[in-house]
């Protein structure tokens, strides 16, 4: 990955911070404790189980993130409702910038400033008719 595009922890926090802020105008819109405690359950169904065995071929679903996002969110509780809304989304806005900065699946592509030359070929529609007449009728 080069260095040149990627921005600093700080820089990337803001920038998430922005766009939060944006996604959830009111205080009313972070999602409620409930949610944080239905999200953990989820994540300790049966289903999901299945799914990671399946996929991965052992447990591999930690929920200790769900559980902590819900600590957290009953630690808001103290707090006055737009409080709560910044405290939340300074919380979401770390954890985003630590994804974006961090290793991806994506890091092994190459970042291009331009497309290749003449990829893909553009398709001519009456070429592709005249070879597949018999597909049209």
């Amino acid at each position: 990955m080069s260095t040149d595009w990627k921005t600093d922890f700080k820089t990337a926090v803001k920038q998430e911070e922005w766009y939060l802020r944006r996604v959830y105008p009111n205080a009313n819109d972070i999602p409620s404790c409930t949610n944080h405690l239905d999200t953990y359950f989820a994540c300790n169904t049966i289903r999901n189980l299945v799914k990671s065995m399946y996929r991965y071929g052992h447990l591999r679903e930690d929920c200790s993130e769900k559980w902590a996002e819900y600590k957290f969110c009953l630690s808001l509780k103290w707090m006055g409702v737009n409080e709560r809304r910044d405290a939340w989304i300074r919380r979401k806005a770390i954890w985003w910038a630590k994804r974006r900065l961090g290793k991806s699946s994506e890091d092994v592509w190459q970042v291009r400033d331009e497309p290749l030359q003449n990829f893909p070929r553009p398709l001519d529609p009456t070429e592709y008719l005249r070879e597949r007449p018999h597909e049209f009728m």
